[in-house]
């Protein structure tokens, strides 16, 4: 009875404490950031409900309140949003002026122009400056000049021909041009030339009624040779105008080049005198079929793109014809193709390299070891690589953070870093990047570093990364390539035996640490899976439905993307390029880009990717892992060893099939 009691009135007295902590234990799984608003913080998301609701009287009692704290631009940036129509055309110039440091002021000053066109107040609108002028902006100042200035036929017309998606605010300016017969036949051509040439073919049908019948029937003639390039292989182009004509066929020649490269070269040579094709307009479309082969890895692409260099060339067909003489190792070739490249070309590290390496199979060492000596110098994919060639150590050039300012002097001098902290508290994140980009653009360079120290004591770590980028600050490796989320990075590399240093390149190259990252093509989160994947590697492991659908979240994303990397890995064999290329690529794509391949060297495979940000991405991973295996304290793996010579697919058997 006494030890009931006892025990009762020890709960008892621990009940607030343990409501309290039940409370912080809510509060924290509510916030995605695990982060606890302040009183000022949640006062401000109040007043913006307030605003929202039309309150003005609360709207006014919480302003006041806030009217010390580093959220109060963003306040009366919403309210003025909300109440331009209440809003003197002084107190937008007064904001512009006294937050001029912000991104907020910019922003302000755009949407009050769109508002005073769209409120027809021309006579505001033609007092601000016209510099940095959207479309829309431009045609609301076009139309204010229409309204208080003079303003010439011939600026009207460059205004309607500048773009060719003219949005509403413009149609007065057409209409105008139209009732003045300044609208004539031949820059409505001009026009729907521009918008076939850039694929707009809602654009130049959009100009159908402005022609004639005769002139309608051509352009819808153009149209479907547009959609339909195989036709010129039956029937030629065949309206009354010659020029039309020609047209249709140059444009219907070009678009068969991608698909049908050897039609296309018949019809240019059969044709070239009916249609007066000009040489550069022949060296164009025998441009597309040179590199439409390359990217095919044809045969054929060796002797066209040597056929279009007897005349002229341009960097784009150089560097295939370097890529092919590589994945060829035809090195006096490939020595030829660089010294055709222009000076800056040569001068790149990519082709210093390659210079090195064929003038080291030409029998030249002393040559190649003078330039693999400078390289081996610099801390990039090609600098290792040239640092394998002699033996030598890795030169990281890693620069410790230091600033010359205090915490407390930097706020102070840059006050849109309290902004931005306390928009990140409460998850405004589009408005935080917003802030962060005007912030590093404008602050001084002295002053990028202790800047991008403090977005990485929030653990914003992409902020950090772009401030660096800025400034182009590139030896502050800790700032640069921090490693958060350690346990789970640990952990699954011990448990798929795979290297932490390679999760983190990925992780690194992929999303650049933002948990919520989103592709346009629908990859998600720190490891940027496609969730098809995420599903596909997560059911043969196992994992309940939720580990692979939650992508968001960093820890399950981190075991399946790890998961991905060490299903790749077997497939490959253990060949980390070759997993690399497949983790951006897809599979399917390496296995046709190894295929046919005997022993070839893996700088050779992968500066002859055809995928241009898969070239790019393999390279870079490399070279992250050597920064990350430093960092971490992990012996640095020289890449000579993770990258054996590629061979053909064979009988390559996936781990998880």
């Amino acid at each position: 009875m006494i030890a009931s009691l006892a025990r009762t009135n020890t709960l008892s007295s621990l009940l607030p404490y343990l409501v309290g902590i039940g409370l912080l234990l809510w509060l924290f799984s509510t916030n995605s950031q695990a982060q606890i608003r302040s009183l000022e913080q949640q006062t401000f998301l109040d007043a913006v409900e307030f605003i929202k609701s039309g309150d003005r009287l609360q709207v006014a009692k919480l302003k006041a309140q806030l009217q010390d704290h580093p959220l109060y631009p963003q306040l009366l940036y919403q309210d003025t949003l909300e109440n331009f129509d209440r809003t003197p055309d002084l107190a937008i110039r007064q904001y512009i002026e006294r937050y001029q440091h912000l991104a907020l002021a910019n922003s302000l000053h755009k949407h009050w122009l769109n508002y005073l066109g769209q409120q027809e107040r021309w006579d505001l609108l033609i007092k601000y400056p016209q510099t940095d002028l959207s479309l829309l902006e431009q045609c609301y100042f076009t139309r204010a000049q229409l309204e208080y200035q003079s303003i010439d036929i011939e600026s009207l017309q460059k205004v309607w021909l500048k773009q060719l998606k003219l949005p509403s605010a413009c149609q007065p300016i057409e209409d105008q041009l139209i009732s003045l017969g300044e609208l004539p036949g031949w820059l409505i051509w001009q026009k729907i030339d521009q918008a076939m040439q850039r694929d707009q073919l809602s654009v130049a049908q959009s100009l159908m009624p402005y022609l004639s019948r005769t002139d309608q029937q051509a352009l819808n003639h153009w149209i479907d040779y547009y959609r339909n390039p195989q036709k010129l292989i039956l029937q030629l182009p065949n309206q009354a105008s010659a020029f039309i004509n020609r047209k249709i066929f140059l444009q219907a020649l070009e678009r068969l080049a991608n698909s049908q490269p050897e039609a296309a070269i018949k019809l240019l040579v059969l044709h070239q005198q009916r249609y007066r094709i000009h040489p550069d307009e022949q060296h164009k479309i025998q441009r597309i079929i040179s590199l439409r082969y390359a990217y095919r890895n044809a045969p054929e692409a060796r002797t066209h793109l040597n056929s279009l260099h007897q005349t002229s060339g341009d960097k784009d067909t150089l560097r295939w014809q370097a890529q092919i003489a590589l994945r060829q190792s035809d090195w006096p070739h490939l020595l030829t193709t660089i010294d055709l490249m222009p000076e800056d070309e040569q001068n790149q590290p990519k082709w210093r390299y390659w210079t090195a390496r064929a003038l080291d199979k030409q029998q030249a060492p002393d040559a190649a070891k003078s330039i693999y000596q400078s390289l081996a110098q610099q801390r990039h994919y090609y600098g290792f690589l040239a640092a394998d060639q002699l033996g030598q150590n890795y030169q990281l050039h890693h620069t410790q953070p230091s600033s010359q300012l205090s915490l407390k002097q930097l706020h102070q001098k840059y006050p849109a870093l309290a902004l931005i902290r306390d928009l990140l508290s409460i998850n405004w994140s589009i408005n935080a990047h917003r802030e962060w980009q005007h912030l590093i653009r404008h602050a001084e360079v002295q002053d990028i570093q202790a800047i991008a120290q403090v977005a990485n004591e929030w653990q914003e770590h992409n902020f950090a990364i772009r401030a660096l980028a800025q400034a182009k600050q590139w030896d502050q490796l800790e700032l640069r390539f921090p490693t958060p989320y350690k346990e789970p990075v640990m952990q699954n590399a011990s448990k798929n035996n795979i290297e932490a240093a390679w999760i983190y390149s990925i992780m690194r190259r992929e999303s650049a640490y933002q948990t919520h990252a989103r592709s346009s093509a629908g990859a998600v989160g720190l490891m940027q899976l496609m969730p098809g994947t995420a599903q596909y590697v997560g059911k043969k492991l196992g994992y309940s439905r939720q580990q692979y659908r939650n992508l968001l979240d960093a820890q399950s994303n981190i075991e399946l993307g790890s998961a991905y990397l060490a299903y790749l890995l077997a497939r490959y064999n253990g060949h980390l390029v070759m997993a690399t290329a497949a983790y951006n690529a897809g599979p399917k794509r390496v296995d046709h880009w190894i295929k046919g391949h005997h022993n070839l060297a893996a700088d050779q495979w992968v500066d002859s990717i055809p995928f241009s940000e898969t070239r790019k991405y393999v390279k870079a991973i490399m070279e992250y892992k050597v920064v990350f295996e430093t960092l971490l304290d992990q012996p640095t793996q020289k890449l000579q060893t993770l990258m054996p010579p590629i061979h053909s697919p064979g009988d390559h058997q996936a781990l998880l099939d």
